[in-house]
């Protein structure tokens, strides 16, 4: 079925390669690097620096030693001395691999760099205008190489390239020439480097032996035990724009002590976390953290099979600490193992969106209200460059996950710059290593040198093509993305059995966080129902009239195999060679997936359908109804479930739902969780979906269309008296309120002139217009 594809992609072939071009001349830098740098080049510490007896680092004049740029969580201290007296326009612009944190005059100024995909690196930029002052200034840059697979950032040989202009005038920038105006270097050695990783997920864990003047060399005159190590050019790097906005990085103060050593945050945050401490001998101090507190009121710091741990050793003196990486917790517990210190003024730099000031919304439930700002808290602090599932354990881009945030970004941003960065990563590199020909990234970008991947996942990334371009209008994206669905679209056909149906999928089939995950073997008809949707969405995504005819095939053949005349089977198995399906597993999941990915709908399956309406649902257990179904988990069970309610006119109980399912969530953390319970994480960046909800259904926001400037309205009957909200727009942004008055909904709204407002009242109040 595959063939036509491939023959229609062979008569498109040139066509598209033009496209493909002139896209990457659009954000891709040549060898050169003259599109972002006038004089920069990449660089790092020179592989012949190594240490001597002494434990400092000196250059040997010959020999071989292993490269510095691939060295296992080694932290080098960039700077640049600059005499300045007009600053109206300096920037710098920096990019590099893996970590960075940026200082101007001993301040902290910023961290990075934005992610890209496979042999790609963003370039950042800050203008430093109001953070200077007149004579000298220094800008300092530490640079962490860790080297190792990791979901957060990709294993790519350590570099900074960063520049210095004022004007445009170049006055500092890396190389190697021996020139007044370059940036130098050196390994502090502050930042212990063998220590344990945070997570398998993430890189290395935090430790640190300081002395009180440790900053010094971020602060002009200061040289301390700054000792210039030579550098070397690296290989020269395809260079890429950031695109998206720049974190928010204010300060959260801790709320309260909740005994001698553990501190409250308002909510679960994320950031850099942050302490004054006085050493008055020197001290061993340690920082744990975590979401929530455990059941005998402490902290259990590695719940998630996370070290949420920092350690610090220290000389008598005072200091400012901050972590370099940012971390999730509402709870920091303060531990001095030895000596004598106190510790005040914690707090957290967070490290969130900063795209967010225009959104807000509220009514007269205020369970509905603490819901939407704990979702929004969610979204900021899951959403800096790609849409992240947790902000600690991970920090990874997941297919699926990104499918639901996306729709909030749009919601809470009114633009779409960070989808585009996200699925512009899954572009960059020619193959992913590790994986089957055609097969995406479970998550992205990361290393995956198991060969693991989620063939689920790999479908809601078509899916979400189809939704990106209704946002954002990019068709260039869909005509860049053409070759990519095609390998995915090959690479299923193999696993389909006489039937059409897939069979015996490989790696991790992934259905949710439930017992619908047991029944993944031979046939999961979930899976399928999936499968139908993504190829009806590819053929109309690019006029491939043949998938939607398989799409309609593939879930005739489900109907037929695996509804047994009250509920749909999860799977089937095969069985001396006949595929025989499974009547005893049975998930509410499954029943969702028939509905959302439409193999069934409401008019064809009226019982089925009042039955999931009236019987199931957050309540469907402590009533101890249908007990021989399982049920779901949160994601993506329940929120497939107030999709379809909001899909088909029962606004009402999806609100009511809603608000069993997260207001718990919302008063305990202040975010939305991973699941249903507190074993996973509490801050997953899908779960901030409920936001967009309650704008559709709640708020009345059904469609925003930035391309043809429209703005659909649609009220829905409601149990709320009032309801108000704004969303930003490309320019300006929309405000909406409406009450409820006897037998009258009056509503008010505000649109940027340029916009066309349309009102449709569903519901049996009489409409007026305040």
């Amino acid at each position: 079925m595959i063939k036509p594809i491939k023959d229609y992609m062979v008569l498109m072939g040139c066509f598209l390669l033009l496209i493909n071009n002139s896209s990457l001349a659009r954000n891709v830098q040549g060898s050169d690097g003259s599109r972002f740098f006038q004089k920069a080049v990449p660089v790092w510490i020179d592989s012949r620096n190594v240490k001597n007896n002494k434990g400092a680092y000196v250059l040997t004049s010959s020999g071989r030693h292993n490269s510095k740029q691939q060295e296992e969580n080694l932290t080098v201290s960039f700077r640049a001395k600059f005499e300045i007296e007009d600053f109206f326009d300096v920037k710098l612009k920096l990019a590099a691999s893996s970590r960075y944190r940026v200082f101007i005059n001993g301040e902290f100024l910023g961290h990075g760099p934005c992610v890209a995909g496979h042999g790609y690196y963003r370039v950042d930029e800050y203008n430093l205008k109001d953070k200077l002052h007149l004579g000298d200034n220094t800008v300092a840059i530490e640079v962490v190489g860790y080297n190792v697979d990791s979901y957060f950032q990709i294993n790519q040989p350590a570099f900074l390239q960063a520049e210095l202009t004022n004007n445009n005038r170049v006055i500092a920038y890396t190389s190697t020439e021996n020139r007044a105006e370059l940036f130098e270097a050196a390994i502090l050695q502050q930042r212990k480097q063998d220590v344990p990783r945070y997570s398998f997920q993430r890189a290395h864990a935090e430790s640190y032996r300081l002395a009180p003047d440790f900053r010094a060399w971020t602060k002009s005159g200061d040289d301390t035990d700054f000792r210039a190590l030579k550098l070397e050019k690296t290989a020269a790097k395809k260079l890429i724009e950031r695109r998206v906005k720049y974190p928010d990085y204010s300060i959260r103060k801790s709320q309260h002590q909740v005994n001698d050593s553990i501190y409250k945050f308002e909510c679960n945050s994320t950031g850099f976390i942050g302490a004054q401490v006085v050493a008055n001998t020197p001290v061993i101090l340690r920082f744990f953290w975590d979401e929530i507190l455990n059941g005998d009121g402490d902290i259990h710091p590695y719940r998630l099979g996370c070290q949420n741990e920092i350690s610090y050793e220290l000389e008598p003196g005072i200091y400012h600490l901050e972590s370099f990486e940012p971390y999730t917790l509402q709870y920091l517990k303060v531990r001095i193992e030895s000596g004598d210190g106190v510790v005040s003024e914690p707090y957290i730099r967070q490290y969130v969106n900063g795209d967010v000031a225009q959104a807000g919304f509220a009514c007269s439930d205020t369970s509905m209200n603490r819901i939407f700002d704990a979702a929004l808290e969610t979204y900021k602090q899951n959403a800096l460059d790609i849409f992240m599932d947790c902000p600690h354990r991970e920090r990874a881009g997941w297919l699926c996950d990104s499918y639901f945030t996306a729709r909030v970004a749009f919601n809470f941003s009114g633009n779409t710059l960070i989808e585009t960065n996200f699925l512009e990563n899954f572009l960059l590199p020619e193959s992913f290593e590790f994986l089957p020909k055609g097969m995406l990234p479970m998550c992205y970008p990361a290393d995956h040198s198991n060969a693991n991947y989620i063939p689920n996942w790999a479908m809601w990334y078509i899916l979400q093509l189809e939704e990106y371009v209704k946002r954002s209008g990019d068709h260039q994206m869909i005509v860049e993305s053409r070759q990519r669905v095609a390998d995915l679209l090959d690479f299923f056909v193999p696993y389909e059995n006489e039937f059409g149906l897939l069979e015996s999928l490989e790696k991790w089939v992934f259905v949710e966080w439930s017992k619908a995950n047991k029944f993944v073997q031979d046939v999961n008809y979930p899976t399928n129902m999936l499968y139908a949707s993504m190829l009806e969405t590819a053929g109309r995504l690019y006029d491939w009239p043949q998938l939607v005819t398989k799409a309609s095939r593939i879930r005739k053949v489900i109907r037929e195999q695996a509804f047994d005349g009250q509920f749909f089977i999860d799977n089937a198995v095969r069985v001396d060679g006949v595929l025989v399906p499974q009547p005893e597993n049975r998930t509410e999941t499954c029943q969702y997936y028939a509905f959302f990915f439409e193999t069934a709908k409401p008019e064809s399956y009226p019982e089925l359908w009042k039955t999931l309406v009236g019987d199931f649902g957050p309540e469907r257990e402590a009533k101890k109804l249908y007990e021989e179904i399982y049920p779901s988990n949160a994601f993506i069970g329940n929120y497939l479930r107030l999709e379809l309610l909001s899909r088909y006119g029962e606004a009402d109980q999806m609100v009511r739902e809603s608000v069993k399912y997260f207001e718990p969530m919302a008063q305990l953390t202040g975010t939305l969780w991973e699941n249903v319970h507190t074993r996973a994480s509490l801050n997953h960046g899908f779960a901030s979906h409920i936001a967009h909800a309650y704008y559709r259904d709640v708020l009345g926001v059904k469609d925003v269309d930035l391309v043809n400037k429209r703005i659909c309205v649609e009220l829905n009957e409601v149990d709320l008296a009032w309801c108000e909200g704004s969303m930003p727009l490309a320019k300006g942004a929309f405000h909406l309120r409406w009450k409820k008055k006897g037998n009258r909904l009056i509503y008010h709204y505000e649109a940027p002139a340029d916009y066309d407002v349309y009102v449709k009242n569903n519901t049996d109040l009489r409409l007026m217009e305040e």
